[in-house]
């Protein structure tokens, strides 16, 4: 479950003919090669034999620089809830450059953006702006430990919270971290409860990915958020929601939609409009912690943080995710996991579909349950070949900009993709 797909390398026809579509990626790639670690500054959506090289994104579409089209389900890993070159971050982002990028002390586009958060957010009384998800999820985690005066982290197997020690227990092979992160299992209040038995009086925080993204996509059981948060209210815990990912499931968050309530939300992903940004909303109690007028305070520096270039952006982006736009998006990702279902069933391919909203997984399943990788990957490229791009786990999305019409493309291309699949795994994964 928590293998990262960085070595799978199918072969067949479907990733003969990306290399033949994209020679000037390939050629950028090498260069690439020769100046960054695998000619990349980050690991998420890496593949070989390389990934291509994008040259601009509009609205759901990405272009590489071999001029192929693209029809983008990944959106930069969730975050660009629009899609790219959403025109009014754009229009706004350009009018505040001229006043400059960043300086010490507030701004007025930070404070307003604060007001809208705290208005949007039912459990923020207080928010702190950091430059990512990640720095976010690690400010949630310091709070929660100076608050309560423990060491330990409660979190999921198989949970992303960002690139933090601490919190990739239970990822990339990691098992628990003795005396920093406890493990439980995502979706079994058991587990919970043996958690909590075992370390209760040492657990600070207990945070949570509403839903599992890494690696395969896993929504919860019913009731199960709200049943361990109230385990860690019971044991003196500090709820940190991680919703970077799934704050576009409700007007006000995943909180909203599963009917639970954190005590801090981190947030991170859209909402910078496009532009770095993180955000740690929550209860005055936890917040106040932060407060420089306090006689105790602890100490949270970040040259960029809330700078004004991202709460402009931010602020804009946010205001467009309507109640009507997550309907919308909701509504045409349920019609693809439908159509995705449907088409597995005739080819008779073990196809979970899985997700919540408008986030979407697709794995293809070995006779054990466990995903196939390698399957999974010769889909991946199938797709790209007919112009959809999604992740190499099997993650979709929506955006707002995705309509009716180009749904109706990318079931056409996955249809396809599907077909080809089917066939190079019966002709004995070679093609």
């Amino acid at each position: 479950m928590n293998t990262p797909s960085l070595a799978l390398e199918a072969k067949g026809p479907a990733v003969d003919r990306f290399v033949d579509r994209t020679p000037e990626s390939r050629e950028l790639m090498a260069r690439a090669r020769k100046v960054m670690p695998g000619g990349s500054s980050r690991s998420h959506a890496f593949f070989r034999p390389y990934p291509a090289v994008f040259d601009r994104g509009e609205g759901p579409h990405l272009w590489d620089v071999d001029g192929n089209r693209y029809i983008d389900l990944t959106y930069n890993g969730l975050s660009l809830i629009h899609g790219h070159a959403y025109r009014p971050v754009e229009e706004a982002v350009m009018k505040a450059m001229p006043g400059g990028t960043a300086w010490v002390g507030s701004s007025r586009s930070q404070i307003q953006y604060a007001e809208d958060l705290c208005a949007r957010i039912p459990t923020a009384d207080l928010v702190r702006f950091t430059n990512t998800g990640t720095e976010a999820t690690m400010l949630g985690v310091k709070l929660a430990r100076q608050a309560t005066g423990r060491p330990l982290v409660l979190k999921s197997w198989g949970a992303y919270h960002g690139s933090y020690d601490d919190l990739e227990a239970g990822l990339y092979g990691n098992s628990d971290f003795p005396g920093r992160t406890a493990l439980a299992k995502f979706g079994d209040l058991e587990s919970y409860e043996q958690a909590f038995a075992e370390h209760g009086d040492q657990i600070a925080a207990m945070i949570i990915e509403p839903v599992l993204l890494t690696f395969r996509v896993v929504s919860p059981p019913e009731g199960f958020l709200s049943r361990i948060c109230e385990m860690a209210r019971a044991n003196g815990t500090v709820v940190v929601l991680d919703d970077c990912l799934m704050f576009r499931l409700a007007y006000g968050g995943s909180a909203e939609k599963y009917d639970f309530e954190p005590d801090l939300t981190c947030l991170g992903k859209f909402i910078g409009g496009g532009l770095p940004m993180g955000v740690v909303a929550g209860k005055n109690e936890f917040m106040d912690i932060l407060n420089p007028y306090g006689e105790e305070r602890l100490y949270h520096g970040g040259s960029f943080n809330g700078n004004p270039l991202a709460a402009t952006a931010g602020r804009v982006s946010l205001a467009g995710l309507t109640g009507e736009n997550i309907a919308e998006m909701d509504r045409r990702a349920d019609q693809l996991r439908a159509a995705l279902r449907a088409k597995a069933n005739e080819l008779g391919l073990d196809l979970d579909v899985s997700g919540d909203g408008s986030v979407i997984g697709n794995h293809l399943l070995q006779e054990s349950g466990e995903t196939d990788r390698e399957a999974g990957y010769y889909l991946h490229m199938a797709a790209m070949d007919r112009g959809v791009f999604f992740g190499p786990d099997g993650e979709m999305a929506m955006c707002t900009t995705l309509g009716d019409d180009v749904l109706g493309d990318v079931v056409e291309a996955m249809d396809g993709a599907l077909e080809e699949t089917a066939e190079w795994m019966e002709a004995g994964r070679s093609g």
